[in-house]
């Protein structure tokens, strides 16, 4: 999918999951967000997963990516 043309949808969907991961743990900083869910594989699985994962809750995807991030060792606020 990275070498391909990104749909529209998903393309908003992932703009929006930098929005909600910026302003959850990097106090807004969409650039920092985006370089941490590139740097730790979850805008890749987020991506090849849009199907499923679109359709998840705000609260729901917060809880995952604080997860993931933990176990990554992303450092987050």
């Amino acid at each position: 999918m990275q070498n391909e043309k990104m749909d529209i949808n998903i393309m908003e969907y992932m703009v929006w999951v930098i929005e909600i991961t910026s302003a959850e743990f990097f106090e807004n900083d969409k650039t920092t967000a985006y370089i941490n869910l590139k740097n730790s594989g979850l805008w890749d699985i987020y991506i090849n997963s849009y199907d499923i994962t679109h359709s998840l809750s705000k609260e729901y995807l917060i809880k995952e990516i604080r997860e993931y991030f933990n176990f990554k060792g992303v450092d987050i606020s």
